[in-house]
């Protein structure tokens, strides 16, 4: 039979729908790579991009060393690096087949960016429909803060995709009728390798479970002994899966606790959370740049109040239907027996390697074994508490709430207990940046009935959002300029200088990308200058605005010679010495 007039007009306004979709996905794509392409290259590189593996330092007085090989990248990593090391690792392969270049060193942030837009849009779409998937994607594209980590040769934004990743997979499982073991095994490879790139994808893993516990259908056995409907064989398979995901990502637990340190973050203040659910750090101060790069107070909170009020207005957003399902067969108990039996002697080891805290390390090795209870408890809670009536909380609020969960909840308990640990770093908050934009667009698309409000409201959004990007622009990639003080000295450096710096400071390391061939002194200052005397001197200092002049042992040692030249950076300053009368 023919369509009818009716379903000829439902096909093409799917037809167009689905065109706008893909147009509006197609654009958000190009912004992502162009705006994070753009202006890529001429900061200069940060100390801390400085450790990624692969990069010619100078042996001996570099801190860190060069790594070059696969062995000693990872043993320097576990015994002095604080962050974990799944991301130099991986940059090492990277930086053997691509180089060590500005653009080299930074597009692997580009790429994780550029595949962070499906996620997102998959993720929205799945709990508020393609609009608002739409909408996030763009936001995501056109966020400042994003776009600037984006440019750095750092492992946020892989952790921020990784974040996304797991928990697209994890929306997934809950949507199966049956196994899907490729599926399963994506998610636990994704938490193990975002446990392996940013610390606080903990938090995001213990969200995940503690949603699945609330969500998953209940048993329909409730007769017969307890024991009997609980267990590591009785349990769903989600809980299976996320306790194997748990028990392979456990050894990374023993180098967190190994590297700890404190001081490593700011401590707790109320701009810290202005900042955060202000758009995710949207505009956030920068106290790196010269004068400190902030927005005025009036904008602070005009910015914090929209941000609010779109938020509130997620929840008026229609969700859509999604059932929940708990498939069998489930995991034989003894995959998860044998890999916590596995991870656990790998932790044992890595506790006998390390340096310090060996007895603390050495106790850990029993978390893989304490995670095969993760199935049991889970099993015990749908058993013993019962589920929200669907009055209350219903399949479409449920995915909302793992939203929720991530965007505010997660952030806001982390800030309470930033009270006795380091973990207040913008930075490394991004994982939880794309759940505050999906809700923020669902609130800024639905906060008005009226189209022509919706439509000002989602342009306003937007607007401020791509008014984020020259703000982003003008963020320096570090507090010094070494790139710039390495051009200026390159003029006027001759073969026989002498360049003082100190022994194995990680302050003076970056310097050493820029000038890697030149005569390097970092010790007995006078008795360089006794062999060389004829030899101009150059001393690289980093004055901060409480010190801007630096005097130390090896200014005194060239007390006798005369200051012929100078260049300044931010907070960058070099100083040509010759051999005459004093000054």
């Amino acid at each position: 039979m023919p369509p009818s007039d009716n379903e000829h007009i439902l096909f093409i306004q799917r037809k167009y729908r689905t065109q706008a979709v893909l147009c509006t996905l197609g654009i958000a794509l190009a912004l992502t790579v162009i705006l994070r392409l753009w202006g890529i290259e001429p900061r200069s590189l940060s100390h801390p991009e400085i450790y990624v593996p692969g990069i010619n330092l100078i042996p001996g007085i570099s801190e860190p060393p060069p790594r070059h090989g696969f062995a000693e990248t990872l043993w320097w990593h576990f015994h002095d690096e604080p962050h974990p090391m799944g991301w130099y690792t991986a940059m090492l392969g990277w930086t053997k087949t691509f180089g060590t270049s500005h653009f080299a060193l930074r597009v692997p942030g580009v790429l994780f960016a550029l595949g962070s837009i499906p996620l997102i849009f998959l993720i929205a779409r799945s709990v508020f429909g393609s609009t608002i998937g739409c909408l996030s994607a763009l936001l995501l594209s056109l966020h400042g803060f994003h776009i600037f980590w984006s440019q750095m040769a750092r492992m946020y934004v892989a952790g921020t995709f990784l974040s996304l990743l797991a928990t697209w997979l994890l929306l997934r499982l809950l949507r199966t009728h049956r196994p899907r073991p490729w599926i399963e095994i994506a998610y636990i490879a994704a938490v193990l390798v975002g446990v392996l790139t940013v610390e606080l994808f903990w938090p995001l893993i213990l969200i995940h479970l503690f949603w699945t516990a609330l969500v998953l259908p209940r048993p329909d056995v409730t007769s017969g002994p307890l024991l009997q409907r609980v267990g590591l064989r009785q349990a769903p398979r989600l809980f299976q899966v996320q306790a194997l995901a748990f028990i392979l990502s456990a050894p990374a637990l023993i180098h967190a606790v190994y590297r700890a340190r404190k001081g490593g973050a700011a401590d707790p203040s109320q701009d810290f959370l202005i900042e955060y659910f202000s758009f995710g750090f949207l505009f956030a101060t920068d106290e790196f740049a010269i004068p400190p790069l902030q927005i005025g107070s009036i904008w602070v909170w005009f910015l914090l109040a929209f941000a609010l009020v779109v938020l509130a207005a997620s929840l008026k957003a229609p969700k859509r239907e999604a059932p929940i399902y708990s498939p069998d067969p489930k995991i034989p108990a003894w995959v998860l027996g044998l890999a916590a039996l596995c991870s656990a002697c790998f932790m044992v080891w890595l506790a006998s390697i390390a340096h310090r805290r060996t007895e603390a390390l050495m106790a850990m090795s029993i978390l893989p074994f304490l995670a095969l209870l993760i199935p049991v408890l889970g099993g015990l809670w749908g058993a013993l508490i019962p589920r929200l009536p669907s009055n209350t909380l219903h399949y479409p609020q449920e995915r909302t709430l793992l939203l929720w969960l991530l965007a505010v909840v997660a952030p806001l308990i982390l800030f309470m207990a930033s009270y006795a640990v380091s973990v207040l770093a913008p930075r490394a908050f991004l994982i939880f940046v794309p759940y505050l934009l999906i809700l923020c667009a669902a609130g800024t698309i639905w906060l008005f009935r009226n189209t022509f409000l919706r439509l000002a409201l989602t342009g306003l959004c937007v607007l401020i959002f791509f008014s984020s990007i020259p703000y982003a622009l003008r963020k320096p990639s570090d507090a010094i300029d070494y790139q710039g003080i390495a051009q200026a000295m390159l003029t006027e450096m001759q073969p026989d200088d002498l360049v003082f710096l100190r022994n194995r400071d990680w302050a003076d390391t970056p310097l050493f990308y820029y000038i890697n061939e030149a005569n390097f002194i970092v010790s007995n200052h006078e008795a360089a200058l006794r062999n060389n005397p004829e030899a101009r001197v150059w001393l690289v200092t980093w004055p901060y605005e409480e010190m801007p002049v630096i005097t130390d042992a090896r200014r005194e040692a060239l007390s006798g010679y005369e200051k012929t030249l100078e260049f300044e950076k931010l907070r960058a300053h070099a100083e040509l010495f010759e051999p005459g009368a004093k000054p």
